[in-house]
């Protein structure tokens, strides 16, 4: 029976990945049989660089169907390796378990450069682990003996993808190789974008993360701010349809999944306890494993003071996902107009722009604490071992619910790096002194370490308060963008 593939075009345009690409190249010039497995939150480009990196090779793509049985799952890949032959549906085979479908799959790769792709694996082993148990039996016993196959798993959901396949036994120490495929970074971010100020730039990664397709359906538009508000307050916008899609292809339905996200998004942040009685439920368990899910998709992230451990009492919770947060503060608010085609003509009119400027500060505060290295690399102490955080203490909570210090780099040297981050539309000026400086006093220096002054400010600061040399330092938004 004649077999073809998948015939994929190669995209002149991909940009950055340089990291990946060279690790999956060398994977895929191995001597033998190989396994990777690569997860990811949705629309972070995983098929894409995937394909490309192996289009030379002849690729047979199966992909997983939502919310359909095992059962179900069987007759589709089938079906599409049907696509691949000559025969439309292979039906004389009626599949009972996976390893059935590995059968049929094997018969056509024994020999040659052949890469099996399985793709939203958490749908086509619909959350169980049959799948990856059987796979093990078919990898051992036929798949491996082709030196020149790759068989790719991929996935949307991260916490399946860790929890039943990483660290699944079934495929422990079988030529295996584990991609967390992350978000663009700023500067590829740039790179994507094209001619565009840093300030736009940063302000479309604040608000859509690095995630390569939602940076795609803004890209042409005349400018950022006005991409980001079509596609989010019209009609037919993609963004303002995208969160049902986050969470249908990330896990598996749950309504405490959204409830907490939701819990999350009217608070800056939140403690266990506080989740917890929102939800009525017990600190244990259950809470536990919808907790540690949301973290392993990068939904929300958990942090502590800087000195303590994850597992103090004061860990906070967050919203980290950076459209999940624009899609909660300003979308959401708006859906029943945004269905009536209210702001189709002109979309820029439901998003103000006071509120949306103080919403990115907050974004920008956590971007600097999520990339801690590049301001210890700008800074010149990248070498020296450090812990970074937050600082807030029972203390300084009790006083302001809200307080916190959110960049401090407690130093080896003997230096304590305390940052003021402000993203601002102009530069700063003396008035941030006051604030700071008691923010400072609350802070506990137990061992008498020397105090380093850090001003993160968009656009720098007022000869005034570079002449006041009160901080140590000053890094501004174009420092952010070269590192």
């Amino acid at each position: 029976m004649t077999l073809s593939s998948e015939k994929i075009q190669q995209n002149q345009e991909l940009i950055g990945r340089e990291r990946e690409i060279a690790t999956l190249r060398q994977i895929g010039q191995s001597q033998e049989a190989q396994i990777v497995i690569m997860y990811g939150r949705r629309r972070v480009g995983k098929t894409e660089l995937l394909e490309q990196v192996y289009r030379e090779r002849h690729v047979l793509k199966f992909e997983g169907i939502e919310n359909k049985p095992e059962a179900e799952q069987y007759q589709f890949v089938l079906r599409q390796l049907g696509r691949y032959t000559s025969k439309p549906i292979l039906s004389p085979v009626t599949p009972t378990c996976w390893l059935d479908v590995f059968d049929v799959i094997h018969e056509h790769t024994q020999q040659g450069l052949w890469t099996i792709y399985f793709e939203e694996l958490q749908w086509l082993a619909d959350y169980k682990d049959n799948f990856i148990s059987e796979l093990k039996v078919a990898w051992d016993n036929y798949f491996r003996r082709n030196p020149q196959l790759l068989l790719i798993l991929c996935g949307s959901s991260p916490s399946f993808m860790i929890q039943h396949v990483v660290h699944s036994k079934a495929l422990y120490n079988r030529s295996q190789h584990e991609m967390h495929l992350q978000p663009f970074s700023i500067q590829e971010t740039k790179q994507f974008l094209g001619r565009r100020s840093n300030r736009e730039i940063m302000n479309a990664y604040l608000t859509l993360g690095g995630i390569p397709e939602y940076l795609k359906r803004i890209k042409s538009a005349s400018s950022l701010f006005t991409g980001i508000c079509k596609q989010s307050f019209t009609l037919d916008g993609y963004f303002s349809r995208e969160y049902k899609r986050i969470f249908i292809s990330s896990m598996a339905e749950s309504a405490h999944y959204q409830k907490i996200i939701s819990f999350l998004s009217q608070h800056r942040f939140a403690t266990r306890e506080q989740i917890a009685t929102h939800l009525a439920l017990q600190t244990g368990g259950h809470l536990s494993k919808f907790l540690e899910e949301l973290v392993y998709c990068g939904f929300i992230k958990k942090y502590s003071p800087y000195n303590l451990t994850e597992d103090s009492k004061l860990a906070r919770y967050q919203i980290n996902d950076n459209y999940l947060q624009f899609f909660f503060k300003f979308i959401q608010p708006e859906l029943s107009d945004i269905e009536t085609g209210r702001y189709n003509k002109q979309p820029t009119a439901a998003l103000k722009l006071d509120d949306y400027h103080q919403w990115l500060g907050y974004a920008f505060e956590r971007y600097c604490r999520d990339n801690h290295h590049t301001i210890a690399n700008l800074l010149g102490f990248s070498g020296v071992k450090y812990q970074a955080g937050t600082f807030y203490n029972r203390a300084t909570s009790k006083e302001d619910r809200g307080y916190q210090l959110d960049l401090i780099f407690d130093r080896a040297d003997h230096v304590i790096t305390v940052c003021e981050i402000k993203y601002l539309q102009q530069k700063a000026d003396k008035r941030v002194i006051a604030p700071f400086d008691k923010s400072l006093s609350l802070m506990p220096n137990k061992k008498g370490k020397t105090v380093h002054r850090v001003l993160i400010s968009a656009e720098g600061a007022e000869e005034s308060l570079v002449h006041a040399h009160y901080f140590d330092n000053i890094i501004t938004l174009d420092d952010l963008m070269v590192e």
